[in-house]
């Protein structure tokens, strides 16, 4: 069983792909440069089709003999739904047997475009007679390691949002491992799994977990949209995504991020992952 994995090279991507080469599977990773195969073949990848989310003769040419796909979309982007259509068009016109889409907790949010666009697009998916599974992953851990160096520097936890909101982050492995188990195994069809982590916790609890490992203490502060803003911007972000990066933080920092872990424990079969097991990964890298 082939099963073709779109975004590939994106971090969500990657970690899917090491899930999937743990579990023996014959991986086909759509790529949109051909120089990211060495890298991948590395992780995993049996196979690569190099193409594009927004070319159809590109997506159909790399659905040719997969049975499963697994269907990332790229970050916030504007036309999720129409990207997601591509593939379930060029999967149904192939006779692919489970379509896993990787969409995210909570898509009624409407009042944050790509949590709407995801439930338009579950939508499309549910409706299109495909065989489909779809994950609705929650915040990421992985979320920290993006500051954890300033973190070190200035012993700040801060992200855009108030420091006492809770989220109930997951550990990217974990919620990667799910996805493979659903794409491997029997059973997952026609069915949603909202994948939350263990613990809801805030940026004031986050730092507490920090100062516990790193034996310092490590101070909660709230990140200013308007500093989140010039720090997207320093990093190249263009305006479409600064907007959706404001709406989605205001968005949290009023109605926090909840969600059940009974779901991503009972796929793994194990507890997830704690937050504090997580930091003590990382601050083993440092």
């Amino acid at each position: 069983m082939t099963i073709l994995l779109t975004a590939a090279n994106g971090r969500t991507g990657r970690a899917v792909l090491r899930a999937l080469a743990n579990r023996g599977a014959d991986v086909k990773a759509f790529l949109r440069d051909e120089a990211q195969w060495p890298a991948l073949n590395g992780l995993g990848a049996t196979s690569f089709a190099v193409g594009d989310m927004e070319d159809t003769s590109t997506i159909n040419a790399a659905m040719a003999s997969c049975e499963t796909v697994i269907h990332i979309g790229p970050p916030m982007h504007p036309n999720e739904v129409e990207i997601t259509s591509r593939f379930i068009d060029a999967a149904l016109a192939h006779g692919v047997s489970r379509f896993v889409y990787y969409s995210v907790m909570h898509p009624l949010r409407r009042a944050v475009r790509h949590h709407r666009l995801k439930l338009d697009a579950e939508e499309t998916l549910i409706e299109s007679g495909l065989p489909y599974t779809i994950v609705q992953p929650m915040r990421y851990m992985q979320h920290l390691g993006l500051i954890w160096n300033k973190v070190l520097e200035t012993g700040v936890h801060n992200m855009p949002f108030n420091i006492d909101v809770k989220f109930n982050v997951a550990d990217l492995r974990d919620l990667a491992e799910a996805t493979a188990i659903v794409a491997t195994e029997r059973g997952h069809l026609y069915i949603t799994y909202e994948l939350a982590g263990p613990e809801a916790l805030s940026q004031r609890d986050m730092a507490a977990v920090i100062s516990r490992v790193l034996g310092r203490e490590i101070r909660a502060e709230a990140l200013s949209l308007e500093q989140m803003e010039k720090n997207a911007r320093a990093a190249g972000a263009g305006d479409d995504r600064v907007t959706q990066m404001l709406t989605m933080n205001s968005h949290y920092d009023q109605f926090g991020f909840r969600g059940n872990p009974n779901v991503l424990r009972w796929l793994l079969g194990r507890n997830p992952n704690t937050f504090e097991n997580y930091v003590k990964r990382i601050s083993r890298c440092d």
